[in-house]
């Protein structure tokens, strides 16, 4: 039942992290790039430029609407559902390597989220705290974690891990985000709703893992019965021995 919750709970905190880095998405692209089609027009490819970016901003920068602001709500968020992850994907508490090093990417991702957060509020450019190591735990050290939870993971929680892997900056930098230009078109978007895609896993996660171990908790009984129902014909007819 405990773990019923912790998954849901992750669940939606992931599908609200995903949804708000959509809508920062759409801050940056919508009205200037569609979603197929259309990056060689002239102000979607302004936009592509990485003055424009967000995630994360670096000078000089020019902030597009609300962008800023709501990834930096979607990071936040993020970091709040990194904290109980290991127990939502693998089903027990981690290990004492697991928790220091997701501890480090909770502490990065929401330092990474509040700089995020204050640029698009003061409108100029808000180093995280720590700066460089900051950056590079939020950038290399997630993917690292997650694939280790992945080889471990089975069912909704191995599609919750892949999923999350894929929605990381650094798997994005190396692919989906690489546009004609410099950045591709709505691909914070994709980050968003991979993370989003994850939550629903661990949702489906909560509601069908269980039912399915206590289906086979009620059938163990039950297939015991013939083996037991041998036993004793067995002693029925063994011969009596001699005195």
């Amino acid at each position: 039942m405990a773990l019923r919750i912790v998954r849901v709970v992750v669940g939606l905190l992931l599908g609200v992290a995903g949804s708000l880095m959509y809508a920062a998405s759409s801050q940056r692209w919508a009205g200037a790039c569609p979603w197929v089609g259309g990056v060689d027009e002239t102000l979607c490819a302004v936009r592509q430029s990485h003055l424009y970016d967000f995630l994360v901003p670096a000078p000089p920068w020019e902030p597009v609407g609300t962008a800023a602001q709501l990834a930096g709500w979607s990071l936040l968020v993020l970091a709040l559902a990194f904290a109980p992850l290991p127990w939502a994907l693998l089903g027990r508490r981690p290990d004492i390597a697991s928790a220091v090093t997701v501890l480090c990417v909770v502490l990065a991702t929401g330092a990474v989220g509040v700089a995020v957060l204050r640029s698009g509020l003061t409108m100029s450019v808000v180093e995280p705290v720590g700066a460089g190591v900051t950056l590079f735990v939020w950038t290399l050290v997630p993917p690292v974690l997650l694939v280790r939870f992945a080889i471990a993971a089975r069912g909704w929680a191995l599609g919750a891990t892949v999923t999350l892997i894929l929605a990381t900056p650094l798997v994005a930098s190396l692919s989906y985000a690489i546009g004609p230009f410099d950045a591709q078109p709505w691909w914070e978007a994709v980050s968003g709703l991979f993370t989003a895609a994850a939550g629903l896993c661990l949702l489906g996660a909560a509601a069908f893992s269980g039912r399915s171990m206590s289906g086979r908790a009620r059938t163990r009984p039950e297939g015991r019965q013939p083996s037991h129902g041998g036993a004793q014909v067995g002693f029925a007819h063994r011969p009596p021995s001699p005195h």
